[in-house]
C-alpha cells in the first residue's frame, strides 16, 4: 500500500524510464481522446464510434453528442491529473496507473454489460487491453521500487 500512497513525495523520476515514458504516452493519448470528444462536431460519436446519429431524432442525436462531450471532460480531468503526477508528484505514478487501469478495464466491463449495438466495434473496444497493459506497467512500477 505504501507504493500506491507514499508517505513523502520528492518528485523523483522512476528508475525504470519505461514507466515514465509510458505515463507520458498515456497523457498524450488521453489528452487527444478527450479533446476529440469535446471539440469534434459529433463528439466522436459517429466519426469515431460509428453511432449512426442521422438515424435518430435531432434531439436524441444532440443528447448523444452532449454525453460524448461530457465524457471528454472527464477524460480531460484524468489526463490533467496524470500530467500533474508525471511532472510534480512522480511517487504517485503507481496510484495513477491503478486508477487509469481500473477506468479502462471497468469501462470495458460496462460495455459488455450494456453494449453498443453497432455494425463494427468502436475503437473504445480496446479499452480493456489498454487497461491490462497499464496494469502490467503498474506492477513494473511497484516492483522497481522494492
Amino acid at each position: 500500500m505504501k507504493k500506491l500512497i507514499p508517505e513523502t513525495i520528492v518528485n523523483k523520476i522512476p528508475s525504470n524510464k519505461f514507466v515514465y515514458y509510458f505515463c507520458l504516452l498515456l497523457v498524450t493519448f488521453n489528452l487527444f481522446r478527450s479533446l476529440e470528444h469535446i471539440f469534434a462536431e459529433d463528439g466522436g460519436a459517429e466519426s469515431i464510434a460509428g453511432i449512426p446519429l442521422n438515424s435518430y431524432s435531432e434531439e436524441a442525436a444532440n443528447n448523444i453528442v452532449s454525453i460524448f462531450a461530457q465524457w471528454g471532460f472527464s477524460q480531460l480531468v484524468l489526463a490533467c491529473m496524470l500530467l500533474l503526477v508525471v511532472l510534480k508528484m512522480r511517487e504517485l505514478i503507481p496510484l495513477m496507473l491503478l486508477i487509469i487501469a481500473l477506468e479502462n478495464i471497468l469501462r470495458g466491463a460496462v460495455g459488455l454489460y450494456k453494449p453498443l449495438i453497432l455494425g463494427d466495434a468502436p475503437p473504445g473496444a480496446v479499452s480493456p487491453i489498454i487497461g491490462l497493459v497499464t496494469l502490467v506497467v503498474l506492477f513494473i512500477s511497484i516492483r522497481e521500487n522494492n
